[in-house]
């Protein structure tokens, strides 16, 4: 159940991603800082759980990053945050 879990919140992540990066700098910073309170899911496999904890770390950088500045889609910050979440959904297809 833990895993069927993290990936339906890897999933939504990815999609809050991709409507960040067409939104306003106000809109995608309000998207970030709300999956930036996302939490670990608890009873997910050790290989979900480590992808899961990486792909909310880099996001969270990347909230901390879009504040005050622009974070284009490009940006290293912005890219590094959706390979995370890659891997993340790649660990339950793997």
């Amino acid at each position: 159940m833990g895993d069927d879990e993290s990936l339906i919140k890897a999933r939504y992540c990815r999609s809050i991603l991709k409507v960040a990066a067409i939104s306003t700098e106000q809109e995608a910073r309000g998207l970030l800082d709300g999956l930036a309170t996302e939490q670990p899911t608890s009873d997910a496999s050790a290989p979900m759980a480590r992808a899961e904890r990486a792909a909310l770390a880099t996001i969270r950088e990347l909230g901390k990053y879009q504040h005050g500045r622009t974070a284009s889609q490009s940006s290293t910050e912005w890219l590094r945050a959706m390979r995370a979440i890659e891997l993340w959904l790649n660990i339950h297809n793997g």
